[in-house]
């Protein structure tokens, strides 16, 4: 039986990879809950306001 040697390229694997993208996404989604609305409600405001300033 051939001995097979792993060799790091500095890449994720698939896997690695899926599950960083769902702690983001998990990460994302617990940030527009906690600070959505007042982010909102600086974009209305914002749009509000006159724009030849």
């Amino acid at each position: 039986m051939a001995k097979m040697e792993l060799v790091n390229t500095g890449r994720l694997t698939e896997k690695q990879a899926r599950l960083n993208m769902e702690r983001c996404a998990e990460f994302l989604a617990r940030m527009i809950q906690k600070y959505g609305s007042a982010v909102l409600g600086e974009i209305e405001e914002k749009n509000a306001e006159p724009q030849g300033k």
